[in-house]
């Protein structure tokens, strides 16, 4: 924990590192495949998003989302007891900020899907409104119950859909419709998110790992990882190295279409993204045991990203929507599969680079000073 300022380590550390997963997943959003690019190339960097990136990182986001989230309704509850509430008014009022706070979110999210119809925000901030409840009533054996049911419904979901479309990138589709077309691409981006946010809901992993998340809380793991080395570790190994190495080896032998296909790329997406989700997790949380993590120079620009990462997360978008225009003005619209990944971590560099000299000049993220002045000012009405 940060003892100056209250924070824990881990989740900032965390952030801060699962956004350069977030910057590799969107950039294909934004660059045209190169057609002249070597195929065996093409399908070794694709196969190794699909291995390590896709479906990996937004469970990161969605457990340090439930996590905070039982955090904060809980310290709303013991600050309104400690005002003279009683029970029942503080988990309303509790239960109300957390509403507010992901109404704003949603508000964020529609404003950034302007831009980038795949929009994160969005998608949390409508988890944190449907969950506000369990969060303040700390229902935690109906959390795990709940987010083991959803994972297994969306993992069904995804074995319907089949690989061609779990599988499939939207190469260039962000920067067709931000520079091609015009306020008619934009506004069928909004159109876009209005419906792929409920849905990212309802078939992802977002809310199993919210509710997983919730259930994490206080359970010592992420408060106190030096006390926790050998689960972690244990977490790690089944969580993430187990399940990526079987995939691996199953794939080999597996026609690309057929319902064997089918299981198994709806499994890598669905509960074991969830379980990856959850190694990425305790692989940072273990590395945060040590007395070093959060010392180092890395260390601390992760952790100043981290304590930024909505801002961060925007800035990218318009890091990468930059790159692609100036590209574009210089006659490139496709990029091979290889240097769209330099170009994602490019963008995460720069916003690490960004987040560390805020970090050194005491200033807060904007967008997380304008969040919490929106929230503040629902409360005060």
């Amino acid at each position: 924990m940060d003892e100056s300022r209250g924070r824990l380590l881990v989740p900032d550390l965390a952030r801060g590192a699962a956004l350069l997963l977030i910057a590799a997943a969107n950039a294909h959003y934004w660059f045209r495949q190169d057609p002249n690019a070597s195929r065996t190339y093409e399908n070794l960097v694709s196969d190794l998003l699909h291995l390590l990136v896709d479906g990996r990182a937004y469970p990161v986001f969605a457990l340090l989302l439930g996590f905070g989230l039982a955090r904060s309704a809980h310290g709303s509850i013991r600050a309104g007891l400690a005002a003279g509430l009683d029970r029942e008014q503080a988990e309303r009022r509790a239960t109300a900020l957390l509403r507010k706070r992901g109404l704003c979110l949603l508000a964020f999210g529609s404003v950034h899907a302007l831009v980038f119809a795949q929009d994160i925000p969005g998608a949390y901030g409508l988890v944190t409104v449907v969950i506000a409840g369990v969060m303040v009533s700390r229902r935690r054996r109906a959390a795990l119950i709940s987010a083991a049911l959803i994972c297994a419904l969306s993992t069904s979901f995804l074995a319907v859909a089949g690989p061609e479309a779990v599988l499939a990138r939207s190469h260039g589709l962000a920067a067709q419709a931000l520079f091609d077309e015009g306020l008619a691409g934009i506004a069928a981006n909004l159109v876009i998110w209005t419906v792929a946010t409920p849905a990212t809901v309802l078939t992802s992993m977002v809310l199993p790992g919210a509710l997983l998340g919730a259930w994490l809380a206080g359970r010592g793991p992420i408060e106190q990882p030096h006390r926790h080395r050998r689960g972690l570790a244990g977490a790690v190994l089944a969580g993430l190295v187990v399940p990526t190495a079987a995939l691996a080896v199953l794939w080999v032998g597996v026609e690309g279409t057929g319902v064997l296909a089918r299981v198994l790329i709806a499994w890598h997406q669905g509960v074991a993204g969830l379980l990856a989700g959850a190694g990425l997790l305790a692989l940072v949380t273990l590395a945060a045991s040590y007395r070093a993590a959060g010392t180092g120079v890395l260390g601390r620009a992760l952790a100043a990203t981290g304590k930024r990462s909505l801002s961060a997360y925007l800035s990218q978008t318009v890091l990468l929507a930059l790159a692609a225009g100036a590209l574009r003005v210089c006659g490139v619209e496709a990029l091979a599969l290889a240097w769209q990944m330099f170009v994602a971590a490019s963008v995460w560099s720069v916003s690490v680079l960004a987040c560390s000299l805020m970090e050194r000049h005491g200033v807060q993220g904007p967008a997380e000073r304008a969040l919490r002045g929106l929230v503040a000012a629902g409360v005060r009405r």
